[in-house]
């Protein structure tokens, strides 16, 4: 499976896609994001599982999700997480941050998911 794909359908619900005030997502960086609210996602480490016969047969992935606000992102990290969770990702880890030099709130949420190698 690719998991490029899955994360991208997985984070284009249109229950996340609303929330957003451009209606976008963005792979690993926000070119012109709507400074209000915008949300950012990556695959930060994947490595093989499960082996048979010398091929790697499932393949597990870490992957970041991370939403940069002006206010308050409560409401859209509690529906990243449902979706998340949901499509089978188990939550790993997750911070509040502050962004000093853009002055942005920072959630930065990591979930893993293993998967069948393509």
């Amino acid at each position: 499976m690719n998991i490029k794909k899955y994360l991208k359908d997985t984070l284009s619900n249109k229950e996340i896609i609303d929330l957003l005030p451009n209606s976008k997502i963005f792979f690993l960086h926000a070119n012109n994001p709507n400074k209000k609210l915008y949300l950012e996602y990556e695959i930060v480490n994947e490595f093989g599982t499960e082996f048979s016969e010398g091929n790697e047969e499932y393949t597990e992935y870490t992957v970041q999700i991370d939403i940069f606000s002006t206010g308050d992102y409560t409401q859209l990290e509690n529906i990243v997480k449902k979706h998340m969770i949901n499509s089978g990702f188990s939550r790993d880890m997750a911070a509040d941050l502050y962004e000093e030099e853009t002055g942005l709130n920072h959630k930065a949420m990591r979930f893993n998911i293993s998967l069948r190698a393509d």
